[in-house]
């Protein structure tokens, strides 16, 4: 009667549990897996979840192929109009949310611990911000060499929640909840006019025709003020930006409320009025929550809170 070896599982047994382990690591999805399963939900189409991911439309399509083989059962079910979710769709959609959230988390947590030089910092910012946040990094850069910085154009908070940036500076009346934000100071807000223009200070803010906002913009304390003050009829030319509506003030199409560090640095145009006390607007330094303790974040922050008051003439 044989016995049984203690010594551990026979070699065929092994080679069985090695190979059933092998397929179950190839079966695991990759965070790149989940980030394309996301866009295609939040996209609603395969292009637009390629676009958004910078892939080509084949490499994608071949990757969600890949994904539901494995899934065993369509996530997608494919028509004219786009892409829907199935059940099992929606469900792996809502995983891969909440695991690319953890691990943005996971990310942004380290980050916040790193305290080493010879890291990067990433701005983001509006863009009437960009000249001024400019040389705000080549001062911060020259007094702290072992940290570089980048800056990224953008209005758009949802920048702080994903890794794409670590700071944001952003010019509004409040902040929304969720960040870390320090108050820089107030910033005054004038009536503009051409450069050539003749308007007399007493006349600024009556008779004229004016640069309104879209909709894009109407959330601006400027644009509440023009709705408030200005009928309809004056309104020449509507933007969707702080530096068209500069643009279209120096060319002449209508006085413009604008920022006065940014017009006033801006050449071809003229303060009509004294700052408006009634069009309230704050600088913010804004972090995510993770990101506090983060050495170089808390480095520009003191840095920025000293320069910026100064070279923007904040009150």
């Amino acid at each position: 009667m044989a016995l049984l070896s203690s010594s551990g599982p026979a070699p065929g047994i092994r080679r069985a549990y090695k190979d059933r382990l092998r397929m179950r690591q190839t079966a695991r999805l990759s965070l790149e897996d989940f980030e394309l399963l996301r866009a295609i939900g939040a996209h609603g189409s395969l292009s637009g979840a390629a676009k958004a991911l910078a892939l080509d439309h084949s490499s994608a399509f071949r990757r969600l192929g890949a994904i539901e083989a494995r899934a065993g059962t369509p996530l997608f079910r494919r028509s004219r109009t786009g892409y829907t979710a199935t059940e099992a769709g929606a469900v792996a959609i809502e995983g891969a949310q909440r695991i690319l959230d953890d691990a943005d988390q996971v990310q942004r947590q380290l980050a916040g611990r790193d305290a080493r030089g010879g890291a990067r910092l990433r701005i983001t910012i509006p863009d009437t911000l960009a000249e001024v946040a400019a040389r705000l990094c080549a001062a911060f850069t020259a007094a702290h060499p072992q940290i570089g910085c980048d800056l990224s154009v953008s209005n758009a908070f949802v920048n702080l929640q994903q890794p794409e940036a670590d700071v944001a500076l952003r010019a509004c009346a409040l902040m929304p909840n969720g960040l870390s934000v320090r108050r820089v100071g107030s910033i005054a807000t004038a009536v503009y006019a051409a450069s050539g223009a003749k308007v007399g200070k007493r006349e600024a803010l009556n008779d004229g025709m004016w640069v309104g906002f879209d909709d894009n913009l109407s959330h601006l304390s400027s644009a509440l003020w023009l709705r408030a003050n200005v009928d309809e009829a004056r309104i020449a030319m509507r933007v969707n930006s702080l530096p068209a509506a500069l643009a279209a003030c120096k060319a002449g199409v209508g006085r413009a409320l604008l920022p006065c560090y940014f017009a006033d640095a801006a050449g071809g145009v003229k303060r009509v009025s004294q700052p408006l006390a009634e069009v309230p607007t704050e600088l913010w330094f804004a972090i995510h929550p993770d990101l506090r303790r983060s050495a170089r974040v808390r480095a520009l922050r003191e840095f920025a809170l000293q320069w910026l008051p100064k070279e923007m003439a904040l009150t």
